[in-house]
C-alpha cells in the first residue's frame, strides 16, 4: 500500500516561491499521512520567456538540497520537476527525494515538446533516461515527464521491468480537446501496461490542470479539476496482481514477432 499526494499548482515566479509552497504542501501531506508527495514539471520556476539555462542548477545544487531538507523534516519523499544544469547542457528533469537518503533517482525528459508552434529543444537538451525504478513500501516506481506521455514505448519499457506506479510531472499546454487528450493517455497507458499511473499538472494560463491517477485497468480512480488542488490516493499493489491474473498481456505478447525501428 503506497498513500500518494498530488498536487495541482500554478507556476511560480521564483525558486524561493517555489521551494515556499512545496514545504506548505509537504508539511499537509505529511499530516495526511501521504508517503510521497508531487509537484508539476517546470516547479522549480516558470515565468513568460523564461530561459531555463539561466535559471537551471546542478542536481546536486542548492535548490535540491532545500528539497532534501524539507523531505527530511516532514518525514515525506518528494517527486517535482527541476532545470538541470549538466556540463554544458540544460535538461528538464524530475528529481525523486527520498526522506532518508536524499535525491535517489533522477529522469531527464526524453521526448521533447516540439509540437503545435512550440519547440522545447531550443530551452532542453534530449534526455536518455535513466529509466531508473525505486521503491516506495511495496511500490516499484518510475518517472516520465508530460509530452512523454505520447510515446508509449517508454511505459511498456517501464512495465517490463517491474515498474507497479508510473509518476508523471506535467506541465500540459492548454487548447482544443486537450484535456480530453490527457484523461484519455492516462487512462490508456495504465490499462495497457496494467499498471497505476499518477499525474501531478500545473494549472492556470498557459496550462490544463487535471491531475489525475488511474487503476492498472484504466478506471480514472481520482482527478483534480482546473484549479489548485491537492488529492491523495491510497493504492493497493494486490490490485495490480488481481488485474494481471485475469488479464495477463504483458505475458501474452510475442515480441520475436515485432518489428519496431
Amino acid at each position: 500500500m503506497i498513500r500518494i499526494a498530488l498536487t495541482q499548482l500554478t507556476p511560480p515566479e521564483t525558486k524561493e516561491k517555489s521551494l515556499e509552497n512545496i514545504e506548505n504542501y509537504a508539511r499537509l501531506a505529511s499530516k495526511n499521512h501521504a508517503d510521497l508527495v508531487v509537484f508539476p514539471e517546470y516547479y522549480m520556476c516558470y515565468y513568460k520567456g523564461i530561459k531555463p539555462a539561466d535559471e537551471a542548477e546542478n542536481i546536486h545544487g542548492g535548490y535540491v538540497q532545500s528539497l532534501e531538507k524539507i523531505s527530511q523534516k516532514y518525514k515525506i519523499d518528494i517527486i517535482t520537476g527541476i532545470h538541470e544544469k549538466y556540463e554544458n547542457r540544460i535538461y528538464d528533469t524530475a528529481v525523486y527525494i527520498n526522506k532518508y537518503s536524499g535525491i535517489s533517482s533522477f529522469y531527464r525528459k526524453t521526448h521533447l515538446y516540439d509540437a503545435f508552434g512550440f519547440k522545447e529543444s531550443d530551452l532542453y537538451s534530449h534526455g536518455n533516461g535513466p529509466f531508473d525504478i525505486f521503491k516506495i513500501n511495496d511500490f516499484k516506481i518510475g518517472m516520465v515527464i508530460c509530452y512523454d506521455i505520447r510515446f508509449p514505448e517508454i511505459f511498456r519499457n517501464y512495465s517490463l521491468n517491474s515498474a507497479d506506479l508510473i509518476v508523471i510531472i506535467s506541465g500540459w499546454f492548454s487548447g482544443p480537446v486537450k484535456e480530453e487528450q490527457w484523461l484519455n493517455l492516462v487512462s490508456v497507458r495504465a490499462l495497457e501496461n496494467t499498471v497505476y499511473v499518477a499525474s501531478s499538472n500545473l494549472v492556470g494560463g498557459d496550462f490544463t490542470g487535471i491531475s489525475t491517477v488511474a487503476d492498472p485497468i484504466g478506471v480514472i480512480i481520482n482527478r483534480c479539476a482546473e484549479a489548485p488542488d491537492i488529492i491523495y490516493s491510497d493504492l493497493d499493489i494486490n490490485r495490480i496482481n488481481d488485474v494481471r491474473g485475469k488479464m495477463p498481456v504483458l505475458e501474452q505478447r510475442r515480441p520475436e514477432l515485432y518489428r519496431l525501428k
